[in-house]
């Protein structure tokens, strides 16, 4: 009787230290899975902060058409490094296509958007961040209130889309693709609202990995001071 104790206690153990090993393996498992998913989203992190900075859109019988009708931009093609004044022209152009292909107001360049369009760009290649908001807080509407275009004595509308590429992701064509590509950008692209526009292109990237390329920012605004 008492072998037979002792035998039922050996294999109860041995039972207990199985299920133990096995649920070691499976928490390894676990982590090593969890690992290997947290690394495919750190990858995929860095691709969409890529891809949303400059995304191909494919083109379509209609694009093509639009195309044809529309004077093509020169060097829309150009890396920003490459040619940073020609890009920066080719950036405005695409942004203007945008509103003639759909027959939208022209959008004039205003002097005082595209200021505070550079300073904002200046800003995250020097501070190294990616936001609509600096870090002490201002938004598109604060820094278009220091150059003097929002005023308390006029009615005012400002967005703002900003990107960051490198190498073919730098050019205009991609760029503004990458914001058509986006519902939130695309809105404000293409509103009747905007009829006034700046831009700001420095040379740099907000990533410190990335230390050459473009970040761009466009300032779209609107303001009436006639009452």
């Amino acid at each position: 009787m008492v072998v037979f104790l002792v035998l039922g206690a050996v294999v109860w153990l041995l039972l207990v230290v199985a299920v133990l090993s096995i649920c070691r393996a499976a928490a390894r498992a676990d982590e090593n899975e969890a690992g290997r998913r947290i690394a495919r989203a750190g990858k995929r992190g860095v691709g969409v902060g890529l891809v949303a900075a400059a995304a191909t859109l494919p083109i379509t019988p209609a694009d093509d058409e639009a195309n044809a009708r529309a004077a093509r931009c020169e060097n829309r093609n150009v890396p920003f490094e490459t040619a940073p004044k020609a890009a920066r022209a080719a950036l405005i152009c695409e942004l203007r296509r945008v509103h003639a292909r759909r027959d939208l107001p022209r959008l004039h360049i205003d002097d005082r958007l595209a200021k505070a369009a550079r300073r904002h760009a200046a800003n995250m290649v020097k501070r190294k961040y990616f936001s609509h908001y600096s870090p002490n807080g201002d938004s598109v509407a604060d820094r278009a209130r220091r150059t003097g275009y929002v005023k308390s004595s006029c009615s005012w509308r400002v967005g703002e889309v900003l990107a960051w590429g490198v190498a073919s992701r730098s050019t205009a064509a991609a760029t503004v693709r990458a914001w058509m590509n986006s519902s939130e950008h695309r809105h404000i692209l293409i509103s009747p609202i905007y009829s006034d526009l700046g831009i700001g292109a420095i040379a740099g990237t907000p990533v410190k990995e990335y230390p050459d390329g473009l970040t761009a920012a466009a300032v779209f605004g609107r303001r009436d001071c006639s009452s």
